[in-house]
């Protein structure tokens, strides 16, 4: 697979990393009973991360052949990626009887997928590079539209959804309710270096009449660091720890300095948690404003402004 982070003419795809789409399952808390919906389901990662979670929760083999039947649905417009999705699913189970090969906007499949009544929604759109007929919030509007009412619709996003004008945030928050917004790591796609966010979408709810305050976590350290010849690694084993903290800290709101925190926004404001966290300074020590103080002066002096110290 080719990762792409050219043009607009590019296809814009960025394959989600396998811990991130285990992430989404979690966070979801898919069981035996979830319909799991991935309109962009490229290579299946989050459809398999999701059968993995809902098999766990299975006891008889009717279980599982229900998960495999009726649990998994997705779409793929490339018709290599569809292939590749679909041998995924049959290496991994076969799981496959619900994959769609075309657009998520063809009416034809759009009235395919909802007909399976899915609960829950997930999806990494192809990244638009400035193409506003396919803006990554539209497909996220496109995903919750598919779902059944109440349902949860988790995506992955760049952040300048988050925080730059959009008309689809103001349309978004019309009719559903933004849950949870997660700054993740800088590097979480290397080697492409778009910056991202995890969205939570509670579906066909409107957020001006749950009237509920928005979670956002600062989730910037996975754990993971970059090689050479591996990408990035969980080369410490500090993942399983990082994903327990996170998924704890979201499903029951936690407030943590620094961390997470609830706020009330509108289509106008920034849907991230660096907007509104509150320092923690019981962190910082005298070594770290010497540091930064250092730091500070070599620049004046670098910079040929020494006189102003």
């Amino acid at each position: 697979m080719k990762y792409t982070g050219g043009d607009k003419k590019a296809l814009g795809i960025v394959l989600t990393p396998r811990h991130i789409t285990e992430l989404f399952a979690l966070l979801a808390a898919v069981d035996r009973t979830s319909k799991v919906l991935d309109i962009c389901t490229g290579t299946s990662g989050f459809l398999i991360s999701s059968m993995h979670q809902m098999m766990k929760d299975a006891t008889t083999k009717e279980h599982e052949d229900q998960i495999k039947k009726l649990g998994l649905i997705g779409v793929e417009q490339q018709p290599t990626m569809f292939a590749l999705a679909a041998s995924n699913m049959v290496l991994r189970g076969d799981g496959k009887a619900n994959l769609y090969q075309g657009s998520c906007f063809d009416p034809a499949i759009v009235a395919a997928i909802k007909a399976h009544n899915c609960n829950v929604g997930m999806v990494n759109p192809p990244y638009s590079q400035a193409d506003e007929d396919l803006h990554e919030l539209a497909f996220v509007q496109q995903m919750l539209e598919c779902l059944d009412d109440g349902a949860v619709g988790i995506a992955i996003v760049p952040m300048s959804c988050a925080i730059s004008p959009h008309p689809i945030r103001e349309e978004l928050l019309s009719k559903h309710t933004l849950e949870a917004v997660m700054s993740m790591p800088g590097e979480l796609f290397y080697p492409v270096g778009t910056v991202t966010c995890i969205m939570v979408w509670r579906a066909h709810k409107p957020h001006a009449k749950t009237a509920r305050k928005t979670w956002f976590g600062y989730w910037r350290d996975d754990g993971f660091s970059k090689t050479k010849h591996r990408g990035r690694v969980d080369l410490n084993g500090r993942w399983a720890a990082i994903r327990d903290r996170w998924v704890e800290s979201f499903r029951n709101r936690e407030i943590h300095a620094g961390e997470s925190v609830m706020h009330h926004v509108t289509h106008e404001d920034e849907w991230c948690a660096e907007a509104y966290l509150e320092t923690d300074y019981s962190n910082i020590k005298e070594k770290d404003f010497e540091r930064e103080l250092q730091k500070y002066v070599a620049f004046k002096i670098l910079n040929g402004e020494a006189k102003d110290l």
